[in-house]
């Protein structure tokens, strides 16, 4: 019986130095080997979303050919109810066109398959028109109100309905497909978008307003001088660097950031001996850089990917005003030239039937990849 008290008394006094050891190590964790811990799972990666393909097209039906030319078109001035005579001077009847004429120009280029590019899109060969469609990109020189301007109505501005952009917005509303895009070459030396008039709703909204406005409706500003100053004038750099690098430091100062990427000469002027100041150039410590030039043109653009595609020398086609002439838009539009550019709609390749494959230089490629057909 001794024996078996012993046996229970020492299996007790076990139990109990045991439990002891358990609660110290879970409460103070200064006995006994650290207690193992369950590793936490690791954390699951957010999926990536799967781009959506780019639906094949049927390239015999649609036809594109990312080699062909685009045109690029220059307007100056617009005005409504005006029937210019002898009065009028020969360069206000090429370069001022009317508001009605502009509606029916943007029904007809609908109607032929043509849709709004940007120029920036241009510039970096990313053009974003459906497959089977052109593009066309429209450029305002000078910034006059007739293009663009405000009026204030109830307190709070908006696009005064007697100017271009005011009738690309409707048409836009009728045909979002068409696009709404455009650049706009500004002087800032001047007061761009703004007149004093007698009739009609004043004009309205500050610079910086008229400027911010434009932009947030989708449309690029471009650097044209600071004083509409023709390039070909100049005999010195420090000319060229002022008007170009202050008219990017005044836009620096209105809208925070917004650097211009296009430069329009003005008058098409241009000195060769010079023009290096004219791509680039640092105005007091403020740099500028043009990635494109475009001139005062009379024929469409090449394809970038085209070996003769100078960015610093991008041809224009004169939107034809109340005087008619040969080559401008209305010209070209009756006299198009093979080839034209009609987009594949894919924003990874440049498509190309085989007979113009001489038209591509592939270095200008890019990341995308050459598709022939």
């Amino acid at each position: 019986m001794k024996t078996q008290r012993l046996v229970i008394l020492l299996l007790v006094l076990a139990l109990a130095v045991g439990l002891e050891a358990v609660v110290m190590t879970r409460f103070t964790g200064d006995r006994g080997p650290a207690a193992e811990v369950a590793p936490s799972p690791e954390p699951t990666a957010e999926p990536t979303a799967t781009p959506e393909p780019t639906p094949e097209i049927d390239l015999a039906a649609t036809k594109p050919n990312e080699a062909g030319e685009i045109p690029i078109v220059m307007f100056h001035a617009f005005t409504e109810g005006l029937d210019p005579n002898e009065s009028y001077s020969d360069d206000f009847k090429r370069y001022t066109q009317s508001f009605s004429y502009l509606r029916d120009l943007m029904e007809r280029l609908y109607d032929k398959g043509y849709r709004l590019a940007s120029m920036n899109d241009f510039l970096n060969n990313e053009i974003k028109v459906e497959a089977g469609y052109r593009p066309v990109i429209f450029t305002f020189d000078d910034g006059t109100y007739s293009q663009f301007s405000l009026i204030e109505e109830n307190g709070e501005l908006t696009v005064n309905p007697d100017c271009a952009v005011a009738v690309m917005l409707d048409f836009y509303k009728e045909h979002p497909d068409f696009g709404l895009a455009g650049t706009f070459y500004v002087n800032l030396g001047g007061s761009p978008f703004y007149e004093e008039r007698s009739e009609g709703p004043k004009l309205a909204g500050t610079l910086q307003e008229r400027l911010q406005y434009l932009i947030d409706l989708g449309f690029e500003i471009g650097n044209h001088t600071y004083t509409h100053y023709n390039m070909s004038n100049a005999t010195d750099a420090e000319t060229i660097i002022r008007e170009v690098g202050k008219n990017q430091a005044a836009m620096y100062d209105l809208i925070e950031g917004y650097t211009f990427t296009s430069f329009s000469l003005p008058f098409g002027g241009l000195t060769d001996d010079l023009f290096e100041h004219i791509k680039r150039g640092v105005y007091e410590g403020v740099p500028y850089e043009n990635k494109g030039v475009v001139e005062v043109g009379w024929d469409p653009s090449v394809s970038p990917v085209n070996p003769d595609f100078n960015p610093y020398g991008i041809h224009r086609v004169r939107g034809t005003g109340y005087m008619a002439e040969d080559c401008d838009f209305e010209w070209w539009l009756r006299n198009e030239r093979d080839p034209v550019y009609v987009s594949d709609g894919d924003p990874n390749t440049v498509t190309v039937p085989e007979a113009y494959t001489y038209l591509v230089d592939e270095t200008k490629l890019g990341d995308k990849q050459l598709r022939v057909y």
